[in-house]
């Protein structure tokens, strides 16, 4: 073989070389920076929260109406003053919704009396929401929203069910679009029960 043939084929080979190696750190490199499941599964649940801010802002609009139970009686939110309140917009068509309910109807019944209130907002018909609750009663009262768009940003809201819980100061501590798992609500609850 010739001298230059040999230094081309070394040249040739040594780029060929440097560009895998290359290759494979960058490969290396890259996916080193792909999110754990972990990591992606809390990205999903912190793009579900509301901003501390704006969910302040709609619960205090909120506090301003007054809604009527399934009876037609209005229910002053006032009435809760002074509790941890878990604020929940729901549907009778929206199935995690319908899912967190009975969740929601334990932990009524074993914090009340610790001073947890549970308040559902229907954003249905008020008949639709009578003839599911003769099906699945629950153990905290039920209001009617809106089903239409509503100028008070507490009645707007963007989609279901969304969960609101406050400490007995009035102050938001959690608040979340999508379904609420019990492991999480229950010891914020007792956590918030506990500060009096």
């Amino acid at each position: 073989m010739k001298p230059e043939r040999a230094a081309w084929l070394l040249g040739a080979t040594s780029i060929v070389t440097l560009a895998t190696v290359g290759f494979l750190g960058y490969r290396l490199y890259s996916q080193s920076q792909v999110p754990s499941q972990d990591e992606l599964r809390e990205q999903a649940r912190a793009s579900r929260q509301v901003p501390g801010e704006t969910a302040q802002a709609n619960i205090e609009a909120l506090f301003k109406v007054t809604l009527d139970d399934l009876d037609g009686k209005p229910q002053p939110f006032a009435q809760w003053d002074g509790k941890v309140r878990v604020i929940n917009y729901w549907a009778t068509w929206c199935p995690p919704c319908v899912e967190e309910m009975p969740m929601f109807s334990r932990l009524q019944e074993r914090l009340g009396s610790q001073g947890v209130q549970f308040v559902g907002i229907g954003m249905d018909e008020p008949e639709k929401m009578r003839r599911f609750v003769r099906k699945m009663p629950v153990a905290y009262p039920l209001l009617v929203g809106v089903t239409a768009p509503s100028e008070n940003p507490g009645l707007t809201v963007r989609g279901m069910p969304y969960t609101v819980v406050l400490g007995r100061d009035g102050k938001v501590a959690f608040s979340l679009y999508g379904a609420v798992r019990e492991e999480e609500l229950a010891p914020l609850l007792e956590k918030l029960v506990a500060q009096k």
